[in-house]
């Protein structure tokens, strides 16, 4: 497949709508605009193409949503309250016609119905000795440490100090859960304040503390925070092959809303993301 013929993840603006070109994912996002049709679509595509891309999405309101379908797009899932508390509808158009084709599609349904049919908490719990809160600057070096033991490679820049001190001070809250001295998880919040809502990402657990409810006690303190700010609706992109994070999120009562494929390079390739969605 070609490089993009960008470097760098910037925002663009494109016939009066406003872009995100992703080439560290091979991908463009259109993220607004006044009205939508089936020519300007048209032109997203070629000018896509022109990129190298591989995937067009967006989050779209309702009211978009015919033009999207009616020129290609395929409706991947969908995320309640998303604007303010209403829906927003994922859809995808596939420039790559390698990109469109899920692999292991069978187990990953499976992961979503073993979740499913596995019990949920109410307030989940933790050791004594593990301290959660909020990360700080202080924490950088040991964050890029604990990113780098877990993934080959990631969709944002979280290898990248420079990245992370930017979004703290931002739009991304960080919490870690410490154990003498070492972080042993990982998991941020990026809140959108226009729309109010957050993504619960970033999630990172080492491998020997796995399986002790460390990412359900970091999401819900993460959620305790969002609630004062008065967030109305969370959502997590989890990746669908994964079935620890999955778990983690539909314990903590998120429901699952669809799959977005081969969205995102993560460890070393394209992979599919399972959505999930949760209504504070």
């Amino acid at each position: 497949m070609k490089r993009s013929a960008v470097k760098e993840n910037i925002g663009s603006r494109f016939k009066q709508v406003d872009l995100y070109l992703d080439p560290m994912n091979s991908r463009l996002k259109i993220m607004d605009f006044p009205k939508m049709t089936a020519e300007v679509l048209e032109d997203i595509k070629g000018y896509a193409a022109q990129m190298n891309f591989g995937k067009i999405l967006c989050n779209c309101r309702i009211e978009a949503l015919g033009s999207f379908i009616q020129s290609g797009f395929t409706e991947e899932g969908h995320i309640d309250g998303f604007f303010n508390g209403d829906t927003a509808y994922c859809v995808s158009y596939f420039i790559n016609g390698d990109r469109e084709i899920p692999v292991q599609e069978e187990v990953k349904d499976k992961i979503i119905a073993h979740c499913q049919a596995s019990e949920r908490v109410t307030g989940p719990s933790i050791q004594d000795r593990i301290l959660i809160r909020d990360a700080e600057e202080r924490d950088i070096p040991r964050m890029i440490g604990l990113f780098k033991e877990i993934f080959e490679t990631y969709p944002s820049p979280v290898f990248d100090a420079d990245y992370l001190r930017n979004s703290m001070q931002t739009k991304t809250m960080f919490k870690v859960a410490i154990m003498d001295g070492e972080i042993l998880s990982i998991a941020s919040a990026d809140m959108d304040l226009k729309n109010n809502n957050a993504e619960i990402t970033d999630c990172a657990t080492k491998p020997i503390h796995r399986g002790k409810g460390l990412l359900t006690y970091l999401i819900a303190q993460l959620e305790e925070s969002l609630r004062q700010k008065e967030f109305k609706t969370l959502y997590s992109l989890s990746r669908a092959i994964e079935p620890g994070i999955n778990k983690a999120l539909w314990k903590m009562h998120y429901e699952y809303s669809g799959r977005l494929v081969n969205n995102c390079d993560i460890c070393g390739g394209f992979e599919d993301m399972n959505i999930w969605v949760k209504r504070l």
